[in-house]
């Protein structure tokens, strides 16, 4: 017999709900595991989202066994933002079973519809400032930090439900080995030449993170904030990723550059830890995982170019091009040697500002994913 339950409040129920994902996806050498006491605090109240949004858990179980779960979501800030009241769907996971994908997301539409909400849109988990979309391209390599890795089925599960796509994702890779092209050489070298020396690129002092974060934020906000799917981040939700990146963040690779003395566009690339996480298939520190976790440099072999952002008022002058290829300029003469490359995402498919960057850097397109939506009925 298949139930769908909200398990709000239920520990069995949201231990479920947690462990779901390590016996999904225990045979796939590419997914990376999250450790479990991080998912413990990241789905409890501790988490400084939960202090402005309601979430519904929801887990599947054929048999009394679990074999779906999803979240049904709402956030005051993307609400207030927008001037509209949005639902969502989360860290959708299932069996290849289109009755178990009906049954849960059935769940979360009227959950969604209880609230007075006529669409869906998903996976966000919880939002576009965490991990975004279904998998549809690039299953053979394992997710870089912060990205996610979804079963094939999953889109397919989903259109059948009537969900259409409401947005691709794309993400890029530089490898290390790769040239620098001339050309974008020369393009850096002519917008440096314009500027007339009139800038400076410097990277960020890591004893003092949580405030060159907000120097960094305080661009993100203004430059994405009329992106797709942006969502402002609170004090709290910055402190916590300040918090979280200084253990292992490589100052080197996150840039701020001033312009006019004033801070107009930053680049922030990150380590992949990913490739300590994925060592630990069980999620679970004990008895062997807290000796790779404690090490992570030893394995940290890509990166992930995260976020870039120039402000409204300083864009079409270049200066995306100077922060690149300072970047790539780095990746040759700075990151420990065993880095192979790094992950450029996620892209929005019609910024083709961007793309076009990217193509002339000779990046790869070599993986993408997408974001669907559902108009509820009444």
């Amino acid at each position: 017999m298949l139930i769908v339950k909200q398990v709000n409040g239920n520990k069995k129920g949201m231990a479920d709900f947690l462990k779901l994902p390590y016996s999904l996806y225990k045979n796939d050498k590419n997914w990376c595991p999250q450790l479990r006491y991080e998912r413990k605090i990241f789905f409890s109240d501790k988490n400084p989202f939960m202090k402005h949004s309601e979430v519904g858990f929801f887990v599947a179980y054929q048999d009394n066994q679990p074999v779906g779960r999803v979240t049904a979501h709402r956030d005051d800030v993307y609400d207030d933002f927008y001037k509209i009241r949005q639902g969502f769907f989360g860290f959708y996971e299932a069996i290849e079973k289109d009755e178990v994908a009906g049954k849960l997301m059935h769940s979360c539409e009227e959950w969604i519809k209880s609230r007075g909400m006529a669409s869906l849109i998903g996976p966000c988990n919880f939002t576009t400032n965490h991990e975004v979309g279904l998998l549809t391209q690039g299953f053979n390599n394992p997710p870089v930090i912060m990205m996610p890795y979804t079963k094939p089925y999953y889109p397919d599960q989903l259109y059948k439900l009537g969900y259409q796509k409401e947005k691709e994702l794309l993400a890029f890779w530089v490898d290390r080995n790769t040239e620098v092209p001339e050309l974008f050489t020369v393009m850096a070298k002519r917008v440096a030449r314009e500027l007339d020396g009139n800038f400076e690129i410097r990277t960020i002092d890591i004893g003092k993170l949580k405030s060159e974060l907000k120097i960094i934020l305080d661009i993100y906000n203004e430059a994405w904030n009329k992106n797709w799917g942006f969502v402002p981040m609170t004090e709290e939700e910055i402190d916590v990723m300040a918090q979280q990146l200084k253990h292992f963040a490589f100052p080197d690779f996150i840039y701020i550059l001033y312009k006019d003395d004033e801070p107009t566009a930053f680049l922030l690339a990150l380590p992949d830890i990913n490739n300590a996480l994925i060592q630990i298939k069980s999620g679970k520190l004990f008895p062997t995982g807290i000796f790779k976790l404690l090490a992570p440099q030893k394995y940290f072999k890509t990166g992930r170019v995260l976020l870039m952002g120039v402000k409204s008022a300083f864009r079409n002058q270049g200066l995306d091009f100077l922060l690149y290829h300072r970047m790539m300029e780095d990746i040759i003469t700075k990151a420990p040697k065993q880095i192979q490359g790094m992950e450029l995402s996620w892209i929005l498919e019609d910024n083709l500002v961007i793309i076009n960057i990217l193509k002339t850097l000779n990046a790869e397109l070599y993986k993408r994913y997408v974001i669907l939506k559902k108009t509820l009925d009444p």
